[in-house]
């Protein structure tokens, strides 16, 4: 089997399996500005890696739930291979590249949703689950319930109204499982205490008034949807699989990431970093893994860390409360990094200490802001009281060990508003697990492949 490996809509290589080995063949008069990995750059000699595809067209492969709907529904093109995968799925995805049995056009015909039906509709979990194998044919990666989201592109007005158009895709689409009751609105208020501050870039969300669902806007595509932008994540640049995610350290992840960075952005792209890395402490999220720090790009004049996604407070679940951070600082994962996490700051970001101090306060302050608009919330939804009244005991946790080097009793959290609102204590954890870890996925190797 030989997939075509388009930048843009424009093929410009070749992926097939050779004996033992995979390999990325440029075509001939490839410009090297039409690259389809950071790691892989246009060149004559094809570049090969041993068993397994590139890491690279690794990033967006499905995982857990996703995974098992497309084998359902797709299993006699299935052959067993990841190569076989790519070639269904390869065609719809994340990021500017895209991956075809040869001679067929990227994209996928399928019916537009109405996202604001969507937003506003009851969403059960079969009804979810429904919509799920409906758009399972699309490059997205993640154990958490999700799709892409096709809508039809805008006419031009002398375009004919018969003419067959492909849908764009701007929103992810996010569920809740057993698992993760409410996981939009946990997302959505999680997000929002980063977001609220505009000091960074954030994926922007909505979520679903039953707040069982989170549609994110894609920040990889141009104003017509149409994917512009490269994006890879932390974990393919450092070589890894998908299911090595939470392998690599914090240290590992900035130098893969850093490399790429022009010098003169570095400074500022660095502090988005920190601000990323902060927000998990704070809000208990023990799911920032390699995979959820990636970069994107329309050149390499202008590589940047992509807008924050993905931040969720793991904690409020019990099953996952006692999980520890998803990357190590200084060889340790735990949620009272101490001194440590400070200095990180310092040696590894070029952030001195008090600006380090100072964004620590302002992300404390707005999880107070944003913790008082989620008990609001949860007076009018009673159904959302449990996963708020978990959220919020997750975050006064998270304040009180992230500033545990301060001792400033004037320091506000959130227990004057927790008890003010009646919340019981936490609910204990269930037993230890990592969320993001699927039944599956084939258990951590020992050591990483590097191609060449």
């Amino acid at each position: 089997m030989k997939l075509d490996v388009q930048v843009r809509a424009k093929n410009v290589a070749t992926l097939y399996r050779e004996g033992d080995e995979y390999l990325l063949k440029y075509l001939p008069g490839t410009p090297d500005t039409e690259f389809v990995s950071l790691t892989m750059p246009v060149r004559e000699e094809p570049w090969a890696w041993p068993r397994d595809l590139h890491p690279f067209f690794r990033q967006n492969l499905p995982e857990g739930y996703l995974l098992e709907v497309i084998r359902e529904e797709f299993g006699r093109y299935l052959d067993g291979t990841d190569l076989s995968l790519l070639a269904v799925v390869g065609g719809n995805g994340i990021g500017r590249v895209t991956v075809t049995p040869q001679g067929v056009a990227a994209g996928v015909q399928l019916q537009p949703l109405q996202i604001e039906q969507l937003l506003s509709g009851h969403n059960t979990a079969d009804s979810f689950a429904a919509l799920v194998r409906q758009y399972a044919r699309a490059a997205i990666s993640g154990a958490v319930p999700k799709f892409l989201a096709p809508q039809a592109p805008m006419r031009s007005p002398d375009e004919p109204t018969g003419t067959s158009t492909l849908c764009t895709s701007r929103y992810i689409v996010k569920g809740s499982d057993d698992n993760t009751p409410y996981l939009g609105f946990n997302e959505f208020h999680s997000m929002r205490v980063l977001a609220r501050l505009n000091v960074t870039p954030v994926a922007k969300t909505r979520m679903s008034a039953d707040g069982r669902l989170l549609v994110v806007e894609r920040f990889d595509v141009d104003e017509n949807g149409v994917p512009a932008l490269g994006v890879e994540d932390a974990c393919g640049l450092l070589g890894l699989p998908p299911n090595e995610k939470y392998r690599p350290s914090t240290e590992a992840v900035l130098r893969a990431t850093r490399t790429y960075l022009p010098s003169r952005s570095a400074r500022a792209e660095l502090e988005q970093l920190g601000w990323h890395l902060l927000t998990n402490y704070v809000v208990r999220n023990a799911d920032c893994h390699a995979k959820n720090i990636a970069l994107r790009y329309s050149q390499l004049a202008d590589v940047a860390y992509t807008p924050v996604y993905d931040i969720v407070t793991t904690q409020a679940y019990p099953r996952y409360a006692t999980n520890p951070p998803g990357l190590s600082i200084e060889g340790r994962k735990t949620w009272a990094p101490g001194k440590s996490l400070e200095k990180f700051f310092k040696a590894r970001l070029g952030i001195a200490p008090p600006h380090y101090k100072h964004m620590l306060e302002r992300l404390c302050e707005s999880a107070v802001e944003v913790g008082r608009e989620i008990i609001e919330s949860a007076k009018n939804e009673p159904r959302w009281r449990e996963t708020a009244k978990q959220m919020l005991n997750a975050w006064n946790e998270g304040m009180a060990s992230a500033r545990s080097a301060r001792k400033d009793a004037s320091l506000k959290g959130l227990s004057r508003y927790i008890e003010a609102a009646g919340f019981s204590a936490p609910t204990p954890p269930e037993r230890p697990a990592t969320i993001g870890r699927s039944e599956l996925l084939a258990k951590p190797r020992s050591s990483s492949r590097r191609g060449r």
